[in-house]
C-alpha cells in the first residue's frame, strides 16, 4: 500500500512538472523578449570573453540578418524639440521592426520601420529585425542633432536700393551682424572669400540684380577639448553601458565619437586617452564595397609602419555583417607620448594605402589635429583627439556612413593584443579581445551608423540684391513710315535713373518720339547722383523714310474659259512692297488667281 501512495505521489509531481513546463513555455511566446533576457541572468560566464555563454546564448539567438537602416538628422537650437526620422528595413520584407534606447534594452519604444522622436539632442536608437522568435543584432543608428547659428544679418555700403541705385564700378562693403564663429562670402553661388573670421567683404565689380550672400558656421578649435557649438547635441557613440576598462585599455580608451562637418571637410572628434604604445583604429565604411573581414593588405609604408593596423589585419577578423570597411584612421603615440600621429589608410588588396595626415602634441595642436591627453577616465567626454580629413581622403560623396572603432595595446613585448574599449562597447567583459581572429557578429561592439546630413554643417544665411545703374539699352525701336514719318525709341526701364538721347537733357519717361531719321546714343543717369552717367554701347539707329509704292499696274490678266471658269491676275512688281486687290488683305505674292 505504501508503494502505491509513493507511486501515486511520484505520478502527480511528474505531471504538475509537465504542466508547469508547458505554461513556462507558452509564456515564452507571448514576453520571448522578457524572457531571453531573464534567462541569461540564471547562466554563468566563462572566464575568458570569446567563450563567455551569456554572450553566445544572446548572439545565437540573433540569425536573422540585420535591417538595412537610414540614420537621420536635423539643425536645431539644442532646447526646441525637433522630430527626426530614422529607417530600417527587414533584408526579407516581412520582419518586424523594433527600436530600442540601448544595447540592452529589453522592451521595443517603438516598432515600425519609420521612427520619428521629437528630440533636443543626438540619441543613439538600437534596431532590430525579428521573425517569430529568430531576432537580428540590434543596429546603432544615430538621429543626432547639431546647432544652427542665431540669425546673421548682412548690410552694404553705400546702401543700395531700388529707388537709390549704385553707379557700376562702385566698391561696396558688406557686413555681417549676428550668426557664429565663420562667415563666407558670394556672388551668384560662386564663392568669393571662404570661410574665415572676418565679418566683412569688399567688392567693386559687382553689377545689376546679382545676389551677394554670407553664410555663417560654428567653428571648431584644435586643442583636443572637444566640446565647441560646431560638435553638435551630444556624441553619436559613447562608452555609457562599458565594462570595466582592462588593465592594456586603462591607458589606451576610447568614450565617444562626436563629427563636426566642414565644407569639404570633417573633424572627427574621438575622447580618449592613448598613452605609451597604445592606438586607436576607426573603421569607415563610407561608400558601396569594402572588406567584411580583416583581410585588406598591411600598410607597408615604413616612416614607419602603423603597426596596431597591421596587427589588427593580420589576424582576419569578421566585421558585422552590415559593415564593410574602406578606410581607417588610426591615432598613435610613442611610449614616451610626446607626439601623437594621425594616419588615414585605404583599405585595398595587396598592400593598403597610407595616408599620413599630421602630428601634434597637447598644447602644440598643429592645422590638422589636436591633442589633449589629460583625459580623466571613461566618464570623460571632453578631452582626447581632434582630426581633420578631407571627405575625398575617405571616400565619402554622398549617404550615410558607418564606424567601427576600437583601440589597442601595440607593443612589441608580445603582449599586443584588441583591447576591451570599443564603440559601441564592449559591456560585460573586463578582459581584452586579444589578437586572435574575432567574428564582431558574435560580440557585443557593433557599427554606428550616422546621417549623410551630419556632414553637411548648419548654416545661418542672408543675402542683398544689388540695385545698380546698368548700361542702357534699347527696349522696342518703332520706325518711320509713309503715314508716320518720324520714329520712336524706347529705353529699357531701370528704377531710379532718367533718360536721355543726347546726355544733356534728360527726362523721366524712358519713350522718346518724333525722332527724324539718324543715330541715336542712349543715356541714363541716377536721379540721386547726376555724375553717374552711363551711355548705350552701340547706338540705336532711326531708319530713313521709306519710299512710297508708284501706283500698282496689272503686268498680265487671265480671263476665264470654259476649261478654267475663273481668270489670274498678275501685279507688276515692286521693290518692298505687298499686294492686294482689295485694299485690306495683303500678301507677298503679287499674283491673285
Amino acid at each position: 500500500m505504501k508503494k502505491k501512495i509513493l507511486l501515486f505521489l511520484l505520478f502527480n509531481l511528474l505531471f504538475g512538472f509537465t504542466v508547469s513546463s508547458k505554461n513556462l513555455k507558452d509564456l515564452v511566446k507571448l514576453h520571448d523578449v522578457n524572457f531571453e533576457i531573464s534567462s541569461e541572468k540564471l547562466i554563468s560566464s566563462d572566464t575568458i570573453k570569446k567563450h563567455k555563454k551569456k554572450s553566445r546564448i544572446s548572439k545565437t539567438k540573433a540569425v536573422l540578418s540585420p535591417p538595412s537602416t537610414t540614420a537621420g538628422s536635423s539643425c536645431g537650437d539644442g532646447v526646441t524639440l525637433m522630430q527626426v526620422n530614422v529607417y530600417a528595413f527587414g533584408a526579407n520584407g516581412s520582419e518586424t521592426i523594433e527600436w530600442f534606447t540601448s544595447q540592452t534594452s529589453v522592451a521595443p519604444i517603438y516598432t515600425g520601420t519609420v521612427y520619428s522622436p521629437s528630440i533636443s539632442s543626438t540619441r543613439t536608437y538600437y534596431v532590430r529585425s525579428r521573425s517569430g522568435s529568430d531576432i537580428s543584432t540590434r543596429v546603432p543608428v544615430v538621429a543626432s542633432i547639431y546647432i544652427a547659428p542665431s540669425g546673421v544679418t548682412l548690410t552694404a555700403s553705400p546702401a543700395n536700393n531700388t529707388t537709390s541705385p549704385l553707379c557700376l564700378g562702385t566698391s561696396v562693403t558688406f557686413t555681417a551682424s549676428g550668426g557664429a564663429d565663420l562667415f563666407e562670402f558670394s556672388v551668384d553661388g560662386v564663392v568669393m572669400q571662404g570661410m574665415s573670421t572676418s565679418r566683412v567683404f569688399t567688392a567693386n565689380a559687382l553689377t545689376d540684380g546679382q545676389t551677394v550672400k554670407v553664410r555663417t558656421r560654428y567653428a571648431v578649435t584644435m586643442d583636443g577639448s572637444i566640446t565647441e557649438t560646431s560638435w553638435g547635441t551630444g556624441a553619436l557613440e559613447d562608452n555609457f553601458l562599458s565594462a570595466p576598462l582592462s588593465s592594456n585599455a586603462s591607458t589606451g580608451y576610447v568614450n565617444s565619437l562626436k563629427i563636426s562637418a566642414l565644407e569639404d571637410k570633417v573633424v572627427l572628434g574621438i575622447t580618449g586617452k592613448v598613452l605609451n604604445n597604445r592606438s586607436i583604429l576607426l573603421f569607415l565604411d563610407t561608400k558601396t564595397g569594402g572588406f567584411n573581414i580583416s583581410n585588406y593588405g598591411d600598410e607597408a609604408n615604413s616612416d614607419p609602419l602603423v603597426r596596431a593596423f597591421n596587427i589588427f589585419n593580420n589576424n582576419p577578423s569578421t566585421f558585422d555583417s552590415y559593415f564593410q570597411a574602406d578606410y581607417c584612421l588610426v591615432i598613435t603615440t610613442d611610449a614616451a607620448e610626446t607626439n601623437y600621429y594621425a594616419n588615414v589608410i585605404e583599405l585595398k588588396t595587396g598592400a593598403s594605402v597610407k595616408t599620413y595626415l599630421g602630428s601634434a602634441a597637447t598644447g602644440i595642436p598643429s592645422s590638422v589635429m589636436g591633442v589633449n591627453k589629460n583625459n580623466s577616465g571613461i566618464n570623460d567626454y571632453s578631452l582626447g583627439f581632434e582630426v581633420e580629413v578631407l571627405k575625398s581622403l575617405i571616400g565619402y560623396t554622398t549617404g550615410d556612413i558607418k564606424f567601427f572603432a576600437l583601440t589597442m595595446n601595440d607593443k612589441e613585448d608580445g603582449s599586443q593584443s584588441v583591447t576591451n574599449s570599443f564603440l559601441s562597447p564592449e559591456r560585460s567583459s573586463n578582459l581584452d579581445y586579444g589578437i586572435g581572429a574575432i567574428d564582431y557578429n558574435l560580440k557585443d561592439p557593433n557599427p554606428v551608423v550616422v546621417s549623410s546630413a551630419a556632414l553637411t554643417p548648419c548654416y545661418s544665411e542672408a543675402n542683398i540684391i544689388m540695385n545698380f545703374v546698368s548700361i542702357p539699352t534699347t527696349a522696342s525701336l518703332t520706325q518711320p513710315t509713309c503715314a508716320l514719318q518720324t520714329g520712336t525709341i524706347v529705353i529699357t526701364t531701370q528704377p531710379g535713373v532718367e533718360y536721355s538721347l543726347n546726355g544733356s537733357v534728360y527726362q523721366d519717361s524712358n519713350a522718346f518720339s518724333g525722332l527724324v531719321p539718324g543715330n541715336y546714343t542712349l543715356y541714363v543717369r541716377n536721379k540721386l547722383d547726376n555724375t553717374c552717367v552711363l551711355s548705350s554701347v552701340t547706338p540705336a539707329i532711326v531708319n530713313p523714310i521709306p519710299n512710297p509704292p508708284v501706283a500698282p499696274t496689272t503686268a498680265s490678266v487671265t480671263q476665264p474659259t470654259c476649261g478654267t471658269p475663273s481668270g489670274s491676275i498678275l501685279i507688276t512688281t515692286q521693290t518692298g512692297v505687298e499686294y492686294s486687290l482689295n485694299g485690306t488683305t495683303y500678301q507677298a505674292s503679287n499674283s491673285f488667281t
